[in-house]
């Protein structure tokens, strides 16, 4: 049985560019991964004994073709499972976009501790890591990447900051942060709208490390 599920893929992100990048991580780790695009899916069974949920994924589908509005797919019954999973010991990794169009005031949200504001287009920002002494920004120094600097709301009071994005016009955001939530651990991470900002050195690392602080290992 696998040990981890990873959902991934949707309109604006390549599925095979999110495995291909996590999924090295995640082998490395020892873990056994269960890789899916089906939103749907993520429900109490397919979580039932897992050590890892990993989310690289939007929170909209597009019933109605991509002229009409888009909808959440994400159900009450999905945050219920998803929030009693890390409380009960599971661990969570939020990666780039997993925190936009979610539904913001239940377990969900609870559980990420932060939330999609919007971001800029594809370019180069530095990153700097504002704890050095965790264990997930163990190696790592301050960096440039080419992305998609995500701007997001996090919970100051209960999250803990790890590494805080600059763009080259000066605006700045949080790219990583982590917390204890019940008996589990969440960690978001704002790298990955394409396959080289996944493979970039850094953010290997970064997932590298969050993987370990998640499992405790």
């Amino acid at each position: 049985m696998a040990d981890a599920v990873m959902l991934a893929g949707d309109r604006y992100h390549k599925a095979e560019e999110a495995f291909a990048g996590v999924g090295p991580v995640l082998k490395a780790a020892g873990l056994d991964t269960h890789t899916t695009t089906d939103f749907a899916s993520i429900d109490a069974d397919l979580l039932k004994g897992k050590k890892l949920l990993v989310f690289h994924r939007d929170g909209m589908e597009w019933p109605g073709g991509h002229d009409a509005p888009p909808e959440q797919w994400m159900k009450p019954h999905q945050e219920d499972v998803i929030e009693k999973f890390v409380q009960n010991g599971g661990a969570f990794l939020v990666l780039h976009n997993s925190g936009w169009n979610y539904p913001w005031q239940n377990g969900y949200r609870r559980t990420v501790g932060g939330y999609y504001q919007f971001h800029p287009p594809f370019q180069k920002f530095d990153v700097h890591v504002v704890d050095p002494n965790h264990p997930i920004t163990e190696g790592i120094t301050s960096y440039e990447i080419e992305d998609e600097q995500h701007f997001i709301w996090f919970d100051s009071d209960r999250v803990h900051l790890l590494t805080r994005s600059q763009g080259k016009d000066g605006r700045e955001s949080a790219a990583g942060f982590c917390h204890d939530y019940g008996k589990g651990r969440v960690v978001y991470l704002g790298h990955g709208h394409r396959l080289s900002s996944l493979q970039h050195p850094s953010a290997q690392k970064l997932m590298t490390n969050a993987v370990k602080w998640l499992l405790r290992a």
